[in-house]
């Protein structure tokens, strides 16, 4: 009985852990370049709860500035950040006031030959990232791709965190940058609306089968108090 009460707990907190990942879901709709996570077990006899990022694409959505340029394909920015270098899809980039292209949260968009120096608007991106500014070529937008992208880890704002080998790092073929253009989430409302209703009653049913086993426990430690 009390082993059946254990079970139980385990998979109230999976429950839980279920209902936070699809809030988190659902709180991210409109966030550029999003991926939905999802909770899977592992194998091993410890049934650990694994969230795990969905990197399939979302929509792309026509904003109509030049220096947004969303990835049409396969792959990753690579972003100079104070936390060292990252990753994301959000291609929604600015001049910064060193005249250098920048994501919104203020770290180096990456070329070939490093930050990216832009002395003009005129910004030109073609779709296979080589970023022009008016009749000069600048350089050519780093996008990147990985063996193993689950070991891709958030770090927030759009970045994600590399913790594999740099040897596991490649150039995607046949890149496609589409200038004026982001990426939106790939979270899908109603799929998980759905996912919510279902764990929240599972939740529920999980908390009775609790109090119910509890109930037998006091009831059978209560007869054996009155036979003694």
């Amino acid at each position: 009985m009390i082993s059946g009460i254990y079970t139980s707990v385990d998979a109230l907190l999976m429950h839980q852990n279920r209902f936070n990942t699809t809030s988190n879901n659902l709180a991210n709709i409109n966030t550029t370049a999003f991926k939905k996570d999802h909770i899977s077990f592992n194998q091993a006899l410890s049934m650990e709860n694994i969230s795990i990022t969905d990197f399939s694409p979302g929509p792309m959505k026509y904003t109509g500035n030049k220096l947004d340029a969303a990835i049409g394909t396969q792959g990753f920015y690579k972003i100079q950040t104070p936390m060292g270098i990252e990753y994301t899809r959000d291609g929604t980039f600015s001049i910064n006031s060193d005249g250098l292209l920048a994501t919104k949260n203020g770290g180096l968009v990456l070329g070939e030959n490093g930050p990216i120096k832009v002395d003009q608007a005129d910004v030109i991106i073609g779709d296979n990232g080589i970023l022009k500014a008016g009749s000069q070529t600048v350089d050519t937008l780093a996008v990147v791709d990985f063996k193993n992208r689950y070991l891709l880890k958030k770090a927030g704002e759009s970045y994600y965190k590399y913790e594999g080998d740099a040897q596991d790092l490649f150039t995607p073929e046949n890149i496609s940058i589409q200038q004026g253009y982001i990426e939106g989430s790939n979270v899908n409302p109603t799929e998980e609306m759905i996912k919510m209703i279902e764990t929240m009653r599972l939740f529920e049913a999980t908390q009775k089968a609790i109090q119910s086993m509890g109930e037998a426990t006091d009831k059978m430690i209560n007869d054996v108090a009155v036979i003694q």
